[in-house]
């Protein structure tokens, strides 16, 4: 177990690797779709790494103009509470705003995952839609914070 959050390396993947995060998905979330389609113009796709191990992943992309979308992620369980979803939200904001995006955006399963609907709270994100989920049998609750502009390094820099 790592003591020590400065142990976690994040890696930038690119579309033609987001298959390498396959384990790590049914890992944590069951099931093999990672998201619908990886034909995106603007892709994030963050690895959470512990040496050679991938212990997180988050992947994003662009939706309509100034709204960037984090479409799934997640951190194995025995690595949870530790921080690891936090740094990758806050690389993928960092990179999303980096590239021009004025909003961040994603949803959540809060009786599925009560942990990402406080980190949203948490960091300042607003609810901006909640709609029942059948598929999920879960309420799907949807947040916004409003990314910005300063002077930033170059995306990366934060790990």
């Amino acid at each position: 177990m790592i003591t020590d959050i400065s142990e976690i390396r994040i890696e930038y993947l690119t579309k033609s690797q987001l298959h390498e995060l396959d384990v790590i998905n049914r890992s944590v979330f069951n099931e093999d779709r990672i998201i619908n389609r990886n034909d995106h113009e603007f892709m994030i796709i963050l690895r959470a790494c512990l040496k050679d191990i991938t212990i997180g992943f988050k992947v994003g992309y662009g939706r309509k103009k100034g709204i960037f979308y984090s479409a799934k992620g997640g951190v194995h369980t025995n690595y949870r509470r530790l921080g690891i979803a936090e740094k990758l939200m806050d690389e993928m904001m960092h990179a999303a705003t980096f590239l021009g995006f004025t909003e961040f955006h994603y949803d959540t399963f809060p009786n599925l995952h009560p942990g990402m609907l406080m980190l949203g709270l948490n960091k300042g994100f607003r609810i901006i839609d909640a709609k029942y989920n059948a598929q999920y049998k879960d309420f799907q609750i949807t947040l916004m914070k409003p990314l910005k502009r300063e002077t930033l390094p170059s995306p990366g820099s934060l790990t």
